[in-house]
């Protein structure tokens, strides 16, 4: 049982508004006095009894339960059973890592994606809302052919941190997907860029991507498949953005086979392809003509796909194919004879550019 769960069960068993808070150094001190026995005392406090659940650096996340209505009995029922439960969770260490916190906000941000609410403000119940105020970038992390109970949560969140630091925050979400929220001056380098160009936030968006799944398929063996947004400020709009990137990882699946980091910005065609109607997009495949024979050559298709990455600059393709110049310009020459289309002119460029996304996505179905 983690502390969210616990809430739930609370709330059911006492009928009364119930909810989970972290508490600063200060308040803490001055709420639970912070003596030897300060992370296990029940206080009375606004009308709600505050049972606390464990102690990090001083801070105490605690459970509140409305106290109106409540016989004396009940009462001290629902402390008797918050106090048990949280004296368990302190001897297995579980308060060291917040996992609990953590949870907690996996839970309601799953509640919030399964109800389409993508803009929602982070709730006050929300144990971590208050380090949720900062500019921080999200990354969305998940395992394929891998068994979920061989990474452990605190395992995941150290190796995490040893990447950025140990402000970064690990939200478990669906199995085997998780949430991490980094700091956005860990990647930049400083808290505020003055005119910083949005190219130079890619590159180094991409780059944090690349080093992050490079760490975590050191350590585990499985499918990792990463993706990243702009960062923002978590506080609202949270559950939009784990859309947004969880779309990105699903269009990465069928769109960039062999690849695992996958970027909303270097999707944005093949996310209108995905939209077309099926049947629509056979229709466009007919009409655009039969480049089966290219398509279906796996050679031809890398050829293509490479070509098209370094924005159909021959040289650059050449060098990085491994080939020579003139081999290059003979497939090429080999696909407009065989199709009718020069991939060195934009037109041509464009249709099988498109016929090809269209192709991957009809050849799943």
């Amino acid at each position: 049982m983690d502390t969210e769960t616990l809430r739930q069960k609370m709330e059911q068993l006492t009928g009364k508004k119930t909810g989970i808070k972290q508490f600063g150094r200060q308040k803490s001190a001055s709420l639970f006095d912070m003596g030897p026995e300060a992370a296990e005392r029940s206080v009375l406090f606004e009308g709600n009894v505050w049972i606390p659940l464990y102690e990090s650096e001083g801070r105490i996340t605690a459970l509140w339960i409305e106290t109106e209505g409540l016989s004396e009995m009940e009462l001290q029922l629902a402390q008797f059973a918050a106090e048990n439960y949280a004296a368990a969770l302190r001897a297995s260490g579980f308060k060291e890592e917040g996992e609990a916190e953590a949870r907690q906000l996996g839970a309601w941000l799953n509640t919030q994606l399964e109800q389409d609410y993508d803009d929602g403000e982070i709730s006050d119940e929300i144990a971590l809302k208050s380090r949720l105020f900062i500019d921080m970038v999200p990354f969305l992390l998940v395992g394929e052919n891998t068994h979920s109970s061989d990474i452990a949560y605190r395992s995941l969140l150290k190796l995490i941190r040893s990447y950025f630091d140990n402000t970064t925050l690990l939200i478990p979400l669906q199995a085997k997907e998780w949430l991490i929220l980094a700091r956005k001056d860990l990647l930049t380098g400083t808290e505020e860029k003055e005119e910083q160009e949005e190219s130079d936030d890619e590159e180094l968006l991409a780059q944090a991507c690349m080093g992050l799944h490079e760490l975590i398929a050191s350590e585990w063996v499985g499918v990792f498949h990463v993706s990243v947004s702009s960062s923002m400020i978590p506080l609202k709009g949270l559950a939009g953005v784990i859309t947004l990137l969880r779309e990105t990882i699903s269009l990465g699946r069928i769109f960039q086979v062999g690849e695992y980091i996958h970027l909303p910005w270097a999707l944005r065609l093949e996310r209108l392809v995905n939209s077309i109607p099926d049947g629509r997009r056979r229709q466009l495949l007919g009409q655009f003509g039969d480049y089966t024979s290219v398509l279906g050559d796996k050679e031809m298709l890398i050829t293509l796909e490479t070509f098209f990455q370094m924005d159909c600059n021959v040289s650059e393709t050449a060098k990085k194919l491994y080939i020579h110049r003139n081999t290059l310009l003979y497939r090429l020459d080999k696909i407009k004879q065989e199709t009718g289309a020069d991939v060195r002119s934009f037109g041509d460029a464009a249709i099988v550019k498109l016929t090809m996304l269209l192709y991957k996505v009809t050849k799943r179905k």
